[in-house]
Formats: C-alpha cells, sequence, structure tokens
C-alpha cells in the first residue's frame, strides 16, 4: 500500500486555534506491534493471562502507544511535513484497551514566528467520550533550503553595453552561442554594432543593435524598454563593459573633468543601466551583472595611469556593494577584470611594449577578447550558480 503523504501547510497561515483530528481503533494487533517495536513486552500489555489477575482484567495499551498517533498527526497533519517534535508532557487518565476507538485532537495554543515553532494542546478520548489522555507539546518547523533553478542562458535576455567592437563584442557573441538574447549596445557607430547583430543572427541566434548613450537615463529606459517590446519580457542579464576613450596623462597635468568622463561611463552609466535592469530581476528573483573592471585595480599600475585606475576601482567597489545588498533577492553581480588585452583600444601601444607585456605574464601572452568573453558567460551561466561579488582576474597570471 502506498504511503499517504503528508501535508505542507503554509506556515504563516496556521494560527492560534488551528486544530487536527485523528481517530483510531485500537487493535491487539498495534499492540502486539509496539511491543515488536519498542521492546517494552511489559506482560500487562501482552499477556492476557497476566492482565486477567490485575485490576484491568485484560491486557493495557501501551501510553505511548498513543503518543506516537500524536506524533503521527504533527508529521502528518498539524503543521505537516518537515515538522519536528520537540517537547511533549501527557498524562495518562485511563486505561486503553484494545477494541477501544480513540479521538485525538491537537489544538495550537501559542506560535512563535521568530523560532518557527508551535505549542500544541493534546486531548484523547474514548469511544464514551472518557478522557484517556491529554497535555501538550512543542514543535518546530524545519527550514527546508530550496535551491533555487537557475535559468539556462538560452531563457535569458542580456544588454551589452559598447558591444560593437572589442570585448563587448566577444561577450556578445559568446552569450548569443549560449544561446541568450542579445541586446548589441552602441552609442555612435550602428554599422559595427549591425556588424555585430548579423554576425549573431547569421549563426541562428537571435540579436538586436540598441542605440543608447549610457550616461543619459532617459536613452537608458528608451533602449531598454525597446529590447523588452523586442522579446517580451524583462532584460535578466547585463554586462557593463562599455569605457570612454582614454590618454595617459601625468596627474599633475590632469583636469578633475577627465576623471569625471571616465567616471561618466565607466561608473555612472553601469549605475543607470543597473537601475533600469534591477525590478525586472527582482521580480522574477532572478539576474546577473556582470561588470568590466581591470586587473590595474589590484596591480601595480603604470605611471599617468591615474583616471582610468580611479573609474575601474569604483566600479569595483560598487559591484561589490550591489552583490551585497541584492544577493538575497537571487541576483548576482561579479566582476572581471583584464590585463592588457589585444583589442583596439591599445592600438597605439608600442609593439615592444606588448612583447614587454606579455613576456612578464606566466602565459607568456595578452588577453584576447575571447578569453574575457569566456569569464564574463561562465560567471553570466548556472555553473557560476554560487559565485557573486568576486573579482575575476583575467591576466594570464600577472596578478599572481
Amino acid at each position: 500500500m502506498a504511503a499517504a503523504a503528508a501535508l505542507e501547510l503554509d506556515w504563516h497561515a496556521i494560527e492560534v486555534g488551528a486544530a487536527a483530528h485523528l481517530k483510531k481503533t485500537i487493535t491487539r494487533e498495534d499492540i502486539e506491534a509496539f511491543a515488536a517495536l519498542s521492546g517494552d513486552y511489559n506482560p500487562l500489555h501482552v499477556d492476557r493471562e497476566f492482565a486477567r489477575r490485575t485490576t484491568f482484567q485484560k491486557p493495557v495499551a501501551h501510553g505511548m502507544l498513543l503518543g506516537s498517533f500524536v506524533s503521527t498527526m504533527i508529521g502528518m497533519q498539524l503543521p505537516g511535513a518537515g515538522a519536528l517534535w520537540t517537547r511533549q508532557a501527557f498524562r495518562w487518565l485511563a486505561p486503553v484497551f484494545a477494541g477501544d476507538t480513540i479521538a485525538i485532537e491537537l489544538r495550537v495554543t501559542h506560535k512563535s514566528e521568530g523560532a518557527s515553532t508551535l505549542t500544541l494542546a493534546v486531548e484523547a478520548v474514548n469511544q464514551d467520550g472518557k478522557r484517556v489522555m491529554d497535555g501538550e507539546g512543542a514543535v518546530r518547523l524545519l527550514e527546508r533550503p530550496e535551491k533555487k533553478r537557475e535559468r539556462p542562458l538560452s531563457e535569458r535576455i542580456a544588454f551589452v553595453t559598447g558591444a560593437g567592437r572589442g570585448i563587448g563584442r566577444a561577450v556578445a557573441e559568446e552569450l548569443a552561442r549560449e544561446g541568450a538574447a542579445v541586446a548589441v549596445n552602441y552609442r555612435r557607430d550602428r554599422d559595427a554594432a549591425q556588424t555585430v547583430a548579423d554576425a549573431i543572427r547569421e549563426r541562428g541566434g537571435r540579436a538586436l543593435p540598441v542605440e543608447a548613450d549610457i550616461t543619459d537615463r532617459r536613452a537608458i529606459e528608451e533602449a531598454f524598454a525597446r529590447v523588452e517590446r523586442e522579446w517580451e519580457r524583462p532584460i535578466d542579464v547585463l554586462v557593463n563593459n562599455a569605457a570612454a576613450p582614454f590618454t595617459p596623462k601625468a596627474f599633475s597635468e590632469l583636469d578633475w573633468q577627465e576623471v569625471e568622463d571616465l567616471l561618466a561611463v565607466q561608473v555612472r552609466g553601469a549605475f543607470y543601466c543597473a537601475q533600469r535592469a534591477l525590478p525586472g530581476m527582482l521580480a522574477e528573483k532572478s539576474g546577473v551583472i556582470v561588470n568590466i573592471g581591470s586587473i590595474l585595480t589590484t596591480a601595480v599600475p603604470p605611471a599617468q595611469w591615474t583616471a582610468f585606475v580611479t573609474a575601474k576601482a569604483a566600479l569595483a567597489g560598487w559591484t561589490r556593494a550591489l552583490a551585497a545588498e541584492y544577493g538575497p533577492q537571487g541576483i548576482r553581480v561579479n566582476l572581471v577584470s583584464p590585463a592588457t588585452t589585444g583589442t583596439d583600444s591599445i592600438g597605439g601601444l608600442p609593439e615592444r611594449l606588448r612583447k614587454v607585456q606579455a613576456m612578464q605574464t606566466p602565459l607568456r601572452r595578452l588577453a584576447e577578447a575571447e578569453d574575457v568573453a569566456k569569464a564574463v558567460v561562465f560567471l553570466c551561466s548556472g555553473a557560476a550558480g554560487f559565485l557573486t561579488g568576486v573579482d575575476l582576474p583575467v591576466s594570464g597570471g600577472i596578478s599572481l
């Protein structure tokens, strides 16, 4: 015979006064089975001749046999699945014999929300209405942590800023290979973004070029709304990759506006994008934000890179703050910090200097955009489902 399923009551719906009931006719088989299970072969319970010589005249059911029915009610009815009986105090008021029909009632007399415990009053009466047992017990409902299914990338909508070239392009293409629908954000170069989107579509992926200056909150609102109309669901993967042009300059010659220009893209742009993406992520209790930082925030930075390092360091701190704040809501926020990467952004770097940097790296080469993209996609995937607030260096070992 299949076992009956335990009730799974909503803890918050259980109120003082809630009750459960059980009626059971006690049989000789019940008494013998309990004796075999407990090892309690007291002849008062199992030996008819012995019991006949007592004032009871016939075998008496074990008191804890009735208690076992209370346990049944706790685990199967009130509060049901996941309940743990932690304390009991019973009084046995009259004997119970084989053939008696016992009605047991549990009633909630106290509820502790903080401790997830219930105090239950217990009363059992026989077929004549005579009380045979009463008392109380305490029950705790155990927390049952549920592992939330991480939505696969094939079911996600990604928004990648600055995705027309370099690392952004590689990230967009890699996300699309994993099945994500990708919004290819750009600020000015529509042709580059269209090329990326076309390449993704030619491989059977989903892509949409989306113009937006990420430092403009209104432009971000319009871009996100367009993407959500296109795919009819909220964006739940955000990759903050866009970066402003940068020229190394001695600190003594540096103007604060140059620092602000980098902060506007690296931090304010990421800030606006995240604020727009978060409501949809919170509604689903699922979402991923990955920011593109730099190894220079933890390694020794080169001279004259103050503005760049300042902006990337601010982004790193912001990443950790968001990870701590939104982790409880199922949203993961991480940072990928590349070393010097072979993209258009280092086009002005002398070949000799590139070779020197490569030789200083244990893997003896510079990073490629695809190296960074694969790290980003890993952090966006279910394989990184327990990673948040991390700074993943894609540095070939230069940060050892």
